[in-house]
């Protein structure tokens, strides 16, 4: 059946283009009722696999997995992987664009694939010459439809042909689509603030803050040149710190001497929610970082929410004293945190066993809960581990309420979870939840919390927890285990092995939390040999240089490789590019 090209089909197509742009997000359509979807599901006795989205965990899966034994098609809006951890580096011209991307078509091939499983292709007698290839289509996925296991694309691209729709039937899919900015709800994030998960974003944020300082430079004012060049970056995660220390790095290093009155005036603020930096690192990471800021021109405000976003600044609340203030800005950064994308919601909205808002419920086979052949990966994913505290609520209620009157006050409930921690590792943020947020759980407002909001407090933060970090490394893994699960190599569920966090935080300075000695431990000598499974802490120059080392290991390409190291060697000698282009 042949797609229409009419007006309506054409304007909506146009429409949906022009919004991508504008945002510089990824794009993620609507589903279009009155679009022809055409038939394109291959015909073959293979078992038909549609994986969905091409970044950490769906490239990790791509290269692993037997495509001997299935037809394998990959449908992603975007035709390359992005290596996300440089988009900070990206903004301020440490590294190029072009070196941390590569053709997801180049990396479908057999020389692309790991040397383990050139190995195991090998013994199965697949060759570069007879290796069956999966196939790319560049198109968004705007529905799926579990029920006749079949997903909806459509190619959205600035440039189309007569059929841009078409439906793909699966035998089994793999959702890996990712996931988007988790903006809270807050007023005015969306109409003002910035974010920095496409390459898109990097370039959107590079314009603004060159655009910003040449402006200053028309001005006479000292004030108007500080409005003009305030940054502010709001969350202390990883990609929040890493952006403000790469700013500071820029401004002091490459735009001083170009723009010294703008500079002298420039302001980078980064604000916390929490009282520490890089809250899921080692404290002594979080002390280091926070020194570290303090001595460059990054302004830190830590124990501040913001409640709003405006255009010319951020009003933010003092979580101890109460008191809102207001924070000028000319661009502001948002960095708090993820949520499913609107098609991900959607699909958890026809499965009533997904309670998660924070993404799919999976098992540790990464089968979604719900479903018979539908599996998740990556930042979309949140893995189920067991021992929830919903499924123990009134043991846990009774245990917290020593005085027997049928309610908690925050006291009480502050000391359950601080003795419940060994026992549910989520425990800590439901204790800073009722913290910081117990007047909202109150909902009848008498100073303690009955029964049935204890449950409905429970159900609620459980819905927003995930108990592994959406990060590159997480994802690429379980793209991984999960080829390894479909090909029959293995039938364990899946163990995150944490390597190590790392961050870089400015002036050639990182800080590294390395793991990898602990988990190659067994999990029995983790417990009996404490001192020989501990993290190694490592901060400044000597990290700096790990931090280079695995994350020019960490490319996905050689080419990548080559191409990064050139971009640092560049930097070193010349200094970052400050054109707008």
């Amino acid at each position: 059946m042949a797609c229409p090209v009419g007006p309506l089909s054409r304007s909506v197509s146009t429409a949906r283009v022009s919004r991508v742009r504008l945002s510089m997000a990824a794009p993620e359509p609507p589903f279009d009722e009155q679009c022809n979807y055409e038939d394109r599901t291959p015909t073959t006795s293979k078992e038909k696999v549609v994986v969905l989205g091409s970044g950490w965990a769906s490239v990790k899966f791509l290269q692993n997995i037997d495509t001997e034994k299935f037809d394998v098609t990959v449908v992603s809006p975007r035709n390359f992987f992005l290596f996300t951890p440089f988009l900070p580096s990206c903004v301020v011209g440490t590294v190029e664009s072009r070196s941390i991307v590569e053709p997801i078509r180049k990396l479908l091939r057999h020389g692309a694939r790991p040397i383990t499983r050139k190995l195991r292709d090998a013994t199965a007698g697949v060759t570069a010459e007879n290796f069956s290839e999966a196939r790319f289509l560049e198109a968004a996925c705007t529905k799926i439809d579990p029920e006749q296991s079949c997903v909806y694309c459509q190619d959205i691209s600035s440039v189309s042909g007569p059929c841009n729709a078409f439906r793909l039937d699966y035998d089994r899919l793999v959702v890996a689509v990712g996931a988007t900015s988790n903006t809270f709800d807050t007023p005015g994030v969306a109409e003002h603030a910035l974010f920095l998960k496409e390459l898109g974003d990097a370039s959107a944020l590079r314009d603004r803050m060159l655009d910003a300082f040449e402006s200053a430079a028309l001005q006479d004012d000292p004030a108007e040149k500080t409005k003009l060049c305030t940054f502010v970056v709001v969350g202390a995660g990883p990609t929040g710190v890493e952006f403000a220390a790469e700013l500071d790095d820029h401004i002091r290093e490459d735009l001083a001497s170009l723009y010294p009155a703008e500079v002298a005036a420039s302001k980078v603020v980064l604000i916390s929610s929490t009282d520490d930096l890089l809250s899921s690192y080692d404290k002594k990471i979080s002390d280091f970082t926070k020194l570290l800021l303090e001595q460059s021109r990054v302004e830190v405000r830590s124990g501040v929410r913001v409640v709003e976003v405006r255009k010319d600044a951020v009003v933010c609340l003092d979580k101890k004293t109460k008191e809102e203030f207001i924070e000028p800005s000319f661009m502001t950064l948002w960095s708090t945190g993820v949520k499913p994308g609107r098609l991900v919601e959607e699909l958890l909205a026809k499965i009533p066993e997904q309670t998660k808002r924070s993404g799919m419920l999976v098992d540790t086979g990464l089968l979604s809960y719900g479903s018979k052949n539908i599996y998740a990966a990556g930042d979309c994913a949140v893995l189920y581990t067991g021992n929830a505290m919903n499924e123990d609520l009134e043991k846990l209620f009774k245990r917290a309420d020593a005085d027997g009157n049928g309610a908690l006050d925050k006291k009480e409930l502050l000391a359950l979870f601080n003795e419940v921690g060994d026992d549910y590792p989520q425990a800590e943020v439901f204790q800073f939840k009722i913290d910081e947020d117990f007047d909202t759980f109150d909902v009848d407002g008498s100073g303690t919390i009955e029964l049935e909001e204890f449950k409905a407090l429970l159900r609620t933060i459980d819905s927003s927890l995930r108990n592994l970090p959406p990060t590159a490394q997480v994802a690429g893994q379980m793209g991984g285990f999960l080829a390894s699960r479909f090909n029959g190599e293995t039938k364990k569920g899946f163990k995150y092995f944490h390597k190590g966090s790392m961050a870089y935080v400015g002036q050639d300075k990182a800080a590294a939390q390395v793991s990898m000695l602990k988990n190659l431990l067994p999990e029995m000598l983790q417990e009996q040999l404490p001192l020989v499974g501990e993290d190694i802490i490592l901060t400044g120059g000597l990290a700096e240089t790990v931090w280079r080392l695995l994350y020019l290991d960490m490319q996905i390409s050689n080419r990548n490789k080559l191409q990064v190291g050139f971009d640092w060697t560049k930097q070193i000698i010349f200094g970052r590019d400050t054109s707008r282009f």
